[in-house]
C-alpha cells in the first residue's frame, strides 16, 4: 500500500471513491479534505493505492488537529487523522487498518506529536473496534459531537 499526492491527472479518482450508500452519511466529502488540504499546509490529502489493484482504493486526508470545524483552532502537538474513505468494492479486505497505521506511523514521526486523534460517527461500529484495537481510548466529542478518540505517543513536557 501507498499514499499518492493528488496531481492534476489522478484527480477525478478522488470523487468516484464511495464508501456506500450507508457510510456516505457518516463522512464528509473527499473533494471537501481535498480542498482544505490545499488551503492548509498542515493537512494531507493523499489517494491511495495498493499494487495488485489499478485504480486507488481510497482516500485519506489527515495531518494537524483542529478543535473547530472552522479549521482556526489548532492543539499544538496534537494530530489527526481526518478522513478516511475505502471505496466499496474494497472493503472488507484490510485496507482501512493498513491505511490507519500507515498514516499512524507518518503522524508519529513530527517531531512535537503528543497525542493522534481520530473521530468517527457513533453509527461506525467497525471503525471504532478498529481504532480500539489499534489502542485509541474515547476522551470526547468533536466539533460534530462524534466520538473523539485519542492515542497518547509521549508526554509534553
Amino acid at each position: 500500500m501507498r499514499f499518492e499526492a493528488i496531481t492534476p491527472e489522478n484527480e477525478t479518482a478522488v470523487d468516484a471513491i464511495f464508501p456506500g450508500d450507508r457510510e456516505q452519511y457518516w463522512v464528509h466529502y473527499n473533494w471537501y479534505w481535498k480542498d482544505q488540504s490545499r488551503r492548509k499546509a498542515d493537512i494531507e490529502a493523499r489517494l491511495i493505492y495498493v499494487d495488485e489493484v489499478a485504480p486507488p482504493v481510497g482516500f485519506i486526508a489527515y495531518g494537524q488537529y483542529y478543535e473547530d470545524e472552522a479549521l482556526t483552532q489548532p492543539i499544538r502537538g496534537w494530530y489527526e487523522i481526518i478522513h478516511l474513505v475505502i471505496d466499496q468494492p474494497f472493503q472488507r479486505r484490510g485496507y482501512g487498518r493498513q491505511a490507519t497505521e500507515m498514516a499512524l506511523d507518518l503522524l508519529r514521526q513530527q517531531p512535537d506529536c503528543e497525542r493522534i486523534v481520530i473521530a468517527h460517527n457513533p453509527e461506525n461500529l467497525a471503525a471504532r473496534t478498529l481504532y480500539e484495537q489499534l489502542g485509541f481510548v474515547e476522551f470526547g466529542r468533536n466539533y460534530d459531537d462524534d466520538p473523539l478518540l485519542g492515542l497518547l505517543i509521549r508526554r509534553s513536557c
